[in-house]
C-alpha cells in the first residue's frame, strides 16, 4: 500500500532561519517599492503610461503575494489553497499589467504619433547645413 506524506510535514524552523526570511522578503518589497515609486515618478514627470502600468506590474508581482500571503497567515485561518491561489492571482495580474506596459501601451502609443524614423512621415529640415 501506498503511504502519502504531506510535501510539508513541519511548520516554523530554526529562529535564525525565520529571521532571515522575513528580512528577505521585507528588503524584496522594500526594494520593489522604491523602484515602484521611481517609476511613478517618471510618469508623473512626462505622462508615461507604461511606466504607471509597470509599476503597478511590479507591485502586484512582488509585493502583493508577501502582503497576501503574510497578512492572511498571521490574522486569519484562511486555508492555504486560497493563501497561495490569492498570492499566485496577484502574480498573474502583475505579469499581465508588465505585458500591458511593454506591449499595449507601447502599441497604442505608435498609432497616436508618427514613427520617428520614418522618411514619409517627417520632413528634414536641411537650412542650417552648410554647403562644401
Amino acid at each position: 500500500m501506498l503511504l502519502l506524506i504531506p510535501l510539508q510535514a513541519a511548520t516554523g524552523g530554526s529562529l535564525v532561519v525565520v529571521v532571515l526570511t522575513l528580512i528577505g522578503l521585507l528588503a524584496t518589497a522594500t526594494l520593489a517599492l522604491i523602484v515602484a515609486y521611481l517609476l511613478v515618478k517618471g510618469y508623473r514627470e512626462n505622462q508615461n503610461r507604461a511606466r504607471l502600468s509597470f509599476a503597478i506590474g511590479l507591485i502586484l508581482l512582488t509585493t502583493g503575494p508577501i502582503v497576501l500571503q503574510f497578512t492572511l497567515t498571521t490574522f486569519t485561518d484562511t486555508p492555504q489553497g486560497l493563501r497561495s491561489a490569492a498570492a499566485n492571482t496577484s502574480k498573474l495580474l502583475g505579469l499581465a499589467a508588465m505585458l500591458y506596459a511593454i506591449y499595449g501601451v507601447s502599441q497604442s502609443n505608435q498609432h497616436s504619433r508618427p514613427d520617428k524614423g520614418s522618411d514619409s512621415t517627417l520632413e528634414t529640415d536641411h537650412s542650417n547645413e552648410v554647403d562644401p
